[in-house]
């Protein structure tokens, strides 16, 4: 015989789980200016794929209004993440600042080796860079205001890139930042898929910031910590390494897993995953507008003209803030490595 008190019981906690979840606390919003913010200089972004194939490259470009010339920011992907799309919002929010973006393919399919990815990727650079001096986009490159990220695969590349630039004939890159550097090893427990490169050569006047997530386990934080012993030159003053935190305070939470540097353009809700390390996947939220975003353009604002410094680097208040909770509760703070 069925309890006659279970559906009242039933309906009670129905009932209560909704109240919870509609008073839960909201992520921060986008600031609507400074580093990481909406306070854009341009409303459009051109983009196009120049040349296909591993060293071909994509061009996204300032439009409305078109500037005279702009600083250069190369955005190396991940590993298998051969369509821009992924990424889209945050190559967007750098364009609109003012930049121009280039995109090494870097692998012509998953079937690349890994040991062609550099080669390939300073192809796609310097031809991309040529291409540019000619006038192809109408806009002039800013040579010495040069900048480059990188996520998982391509944080690897993009300080191996960066170390590498003079005896390949690329620009000095004023401001390095890789995020969730992986190459592949998952700390140890594979083989590397990215072979590691002598970091050594990177300048000393390099601004260097490496970001890991707390919750990436497939990129692990030792590989970038070592990428802060490694860049001998860098003075510790130029560089840090900083954790990305998760924080479950509200609803939507916020993940800083794997995925969480991808930012899609499609306005989409927060998903689940059969793999916890790409929950959340391509979603916008804080962790990006508070955190990857508000430290590439600091590093790169740091770097260009002296503006920024303390929330590009060194530990400081401004670095760590990542906003607060609708009901007033601070976001769990970026945790400082080195």
């Amino acid at each position: 015989m069925i309890s006659p008190l279970r559906p009242i019981l039933f309906v009670v906690l129905l009932t209560a789980t909704a109240l919870a979840h509609a008073v839960a606390p909201t992520p921060p919003l986008q600031p609507a200016h400074g580093p990481g913010g909406a306070g854009y200089a341009h409303a459009q972004v051109l983009a196009r794929e120049v040349k296909s194939g591993a060293q071909g490259w994509w061009l996204f470009v300032p439009s409305s209004p078109k500037p005279a010339s702009a600083p250069i920011v190369v955005f190396c992907h991940g590993w298998s993440a051969l369509d821009p799309k992924g990424y889209r919002a945050w190559i967007d929010h750098i364009v609109r600042r003012g930049n121009i973006v280039i995109w090494p393919n870097y692998q012509a399919s998953l079937l690349t080796p890994g040991g062609d990815f550099l080669p390939n990727a300073i192809a796609g650079i310097r031809a991309a860079l040529a291409d540019l001096e000619n006038g192809s986009a109408g806009i002039r490159p800013e040579l010495d205001h040069v900048a480059i990220v990188g996520h998982s695969a391509g944080g690897v590349l993009s300080a191996q890139i960066a170390a590498a630039a003079a005896r390949n004939d690329l620009p000095v890159f004023r401001a390095v930042m890789p995020v969730e550097p992986g190459d592949g090893s998952q700390d140890g427990r594979k083989h590397v898929t990215v072979p590691h490169a002598d970091l050594s050569p990177m300048p000393a006047s390099t601004k260097l910031l490496v970001v890991v997530g707390a919750d990436d386990h497939r990129a692990y934080e030792s590989l970038g910590l070592s990428f802060y012993a490694d860049t001998i030159r860098v003075p510790a003053a130029n560089k840090n390494v900083i954790e990305l935190e998760s924080d479950g305070h509200g609803s939507p939470p916020l993940l800083a897993n794997h995925a969480a540097p991808g930012a899609s353009l499609d306005a989409r809700p927060p998903r689940r995953a059969l793999i916890h390390e790409f929950e959340h996947a391509g979603v916008v939220d804080a962790l990006d507008w508070y955190g990857n975003w508000k430290l590439f353009d600091a590093l790169s604002d740091c770097a260009f003209h002296g503006r920024e410094c303390a929330t590009a680097l060194g530990g400081g208040p401004a670095q760590i803030d990542m906003g607060t909770w609708s009901d007033g509760m601070p976001v769990k703070p970026m945790r400082v490595l080195r």
